[in-house]
């Protein structure tokens, strides 16, 4: 649903920021970014905090996830906003007849949804946060061996925004942790089902690659 896909961009921002490096305000823009992350963030924790899910729930969003997902992109092509209108959505009269239709309660249906899939996204997005400083230091080496061949200008330009790149993981940790996280049982059933609500929620979010996949640096020698 593009509610989770605009989440997911919002968090690859953490990735893409190096590959930006030659604007001159990366700082302003990672700024800008991370008021935006909180407000979702805190939206998303607000909206799905007063409900819990048991293994009914997780087996539902497996089973519906993909009509779902292709029901929301219809529904939300003009959702540009940070903040999400969940209560909006609620009240579409076409989510109302889809949820009907699959003998949901369309209100605790989408909590109990969003809830499971947040809890996903946030573990993921602290394990990325967990993982960046190795990689930062990986890349840092990268681009010190490629020093000469890029020129110094570009050098310090991509050294600079490598360090803002880190700044901001540590404030992404900060902002994931306005998403929801599980109870003790709901993350047990998060557990056994984890393989597969992955894969059923990472479906539609192919191409978008992990921090890992962005380590390529050797292109920039192409870019004046």
């Amino acid at each position: 649903m593009r509610i989770v896909v605009r989440i997911v961009l919002a968090v690859v921002l953490v990735v893409l920021v190096p590959v930006a490096l030659h604007a001159q305000d990366e700082f302003a823009v990672m700024q800008e970014a991370q008021e935006e992350l909180d407000q979702m963030f805190s939206g998303v924790g607000a909206f799905v905090g007063d409900v819990r899910f048991d293994e009914r729930d997780v087996r539902s969003l497996i089973d519906l996830w993909e009509e779902w997902s292709e029901f929301g992109d219809e529904q939300e092509d003009d959702e540009d906003d940070a903040v999400i209108d969940f209560e909006s959505i609620l009240r579409d009269s076409a989510y109302r007849q889809w949820a009907a239709s699959h003998s949901l309660d369309a209100d605790d249906w989408m909590r109990k949804t969003m809830r499971i899939s947040m809890a996903l996204y946030r573990e993921e997005m602290l394990a990325a946060a967990e993982a960046m400083p190795a990689q930062m230091a990986e890349q840092l080496e990268m681009i010190e061996k490629q020093r000469e061949q890029l020129g110094e200008e570009l050098y310090q330009q991509m050294k600079k925004g490598m360090e803002a790149t880190a700044e901001y993981g540590k404030a992404i940790t900060d902002s994931a942790r306005h998403l929801p996280e599980p109870t003790a049982a709901e993350q047990t059933l998060i557990d056994m089902y984890r393989d597969e609500l992955a894969m059923v929620i990472d479906s539609g979010d192919d191409e978008y690659d992990e921090y890992g996949d962005y380590e390529e640096y050797g292109d920039y020698e192409d870019e004046e």
